[in-house]
């Protein structure tokens, strides 16, 4: 798939070089990029015109849950371009002295000789919002009735097809309420503690929120996780029963021996739906957390180190706290390590997560440190 995409971005930016400016011009508005009355396209060269198109399109496409997704977003600019294209052959085919033209046809006039979004936009002078009302080729549509079925529409879809239908939908699409809206009526705002700074960002790192980690609870014995060290009697898994955890769900753990048993994963972002792109533009904050404890009559070690790699699988970041130690007769509850790589850079591709540990006591069986629950999530950089 990424060689396809490669090749239709490069077939893209070579259509692009056949339009002129007035046309590029004309396409960025058609796909509702260029602002309010034309702002952010108004004297750009052909040169910044197409670097727009290709940006605005690849961030859409970063936003996808798939790469067919974000192909199909690719693919509806091509189409774009086509449309133009071929609207200015056609356009060079015609007469041009004006006892050949052709007679032109004004659609949808009006007595006041405004149209489309341009009456809309005079409707709207000093009313309302909630009498607001969006027109053109499309029926009328007050707002809220906009606004109300983009919420019911899938928001992959609500970003590839209905952002380009014109600019005033466009314009909501983008819009910061929208994705408020869309926040609150599917529970994610309960996550904030302050206020997001790009609502639809954060909407989609919600909705794409989840553990990296595959059998973080040894419900599927050992699988998914590399034994790097297996000594002592090896590693166990047994069920929760003395002290629970606090969450009840959980109802094993991977237990140590009487010396150093170590497990690892490694998780491939781009694979998981987190493309290098994104990656690097948003950095989202990456949150660790494993829960661990002893057995209340053998002391225990407890290690954990956590990697962000490139993609050469070398660190850019790592987390590798001390080794924590109990003694003993200690307190034998569920203690979380948790930890928030922020603003760590581009370039990030794989994470490396390794913990174990041992008894100190070197008693035959799994008297060793007790894993479980470990957990890696891509989140919103609002949550703390």
């Amino acid at each position: 798939m990424n060689r396809e995409r490669e090749t239709l971005l490069d077939e893209i930016e070579q259509s692009l070089w056949t339009l002129t400016e007035d046309n590029l011009r004309h396409l960025c508005v058609r796909c509702g990029i260029g602002g309010v009355d034309d702002s952010e396209v108004k004297g750009k060269s052909r040169r910044a015109l197409r670097r727009k198109l290709i940006q605005d399109y690849c961030e859409k496409e970063d936003l996808m849950e798939s790469e067919d997704e974000g192909m199909f977003c690719l693919l509806q600019l091509k189409d774009e371009i086509k449309v133009i294209s071929d609207s200015e052959d056609a356009a060079k085919r015609l007469p041009t002295s004006p006892s050949q033209s052709a007679p032109t046809t004004q659609l949808d006039s009006e007595p006041s000789g405004e149209t489309g979004a341009a009456a809309g936009r005079k409707e709207e002078v000093g009313a309302p919002q909630s009498s607001r009302k969006f027109t053109g080729m499309l029926p009328v549509l007050p707002l809220e009735v906009l606004e109300e079925m983009l919420l019911n529409v899938p928001p992959q879809q609500v970003v590839c097809v209905c952002r380009l239908v014109c600019r005033e939908w466009k314009e909501v699409v983008d819009s910061d309420s929208l994705w408020r809206e869309r926040c609150r009526r599917e529970g994610y705002q309960t996550y904030v503690t302050k206020l997001p700074k790009d609502w639809r960002l954060f909407y989609f790192l919600c909705k794409k929120r989840r553990n990296l980690l595959k059998n973080p609870r040894a419900d599927d014995k050992f699988k998914g996780w590399q034994i790097i060290e297996n000594g002592g009697d090896k590693w166990k898994i047994e069920s929760v029963e003395e002290v629970p955890l606090p969450d009840n769900t959980v109802q094993k753990y991977f237990a140590t021996s009487y010396s150093t048993c170590r497990k690892s994963q490694l998780i491939d972002l781009e694979k998981e739906g987190y493309r290098p792109s994104f990656m690097d533009d948003f950095q989202p904050d990456i949150i660790i957390s494993d829960w661990y404890a002893p057995r209340r009559e053998c002391g225990a070690k407890y290690e954990i180190c956590v990697e962000l790699l490139n993609h050469k699988k070398q660190p850019i970041k790592k987390f590798s706290p001390g080794t924590v130690i109990f003694q003993n007769w200690d307190d034998h509850k569920w203690n979380q390590m948790t930890h928030v790589f922020k603003n760590y850079g581009p370039g990030v591709r794989y994470i490396r997560f390794i913990h174990g540990g041992k008894d100190t006591l070197y008693w035959a069986g799994w008297y060793g440190i007790r894993v479980t629950n470990s957990s890696i999530e891509i989140c919103p950089s609002v949550d703390r």
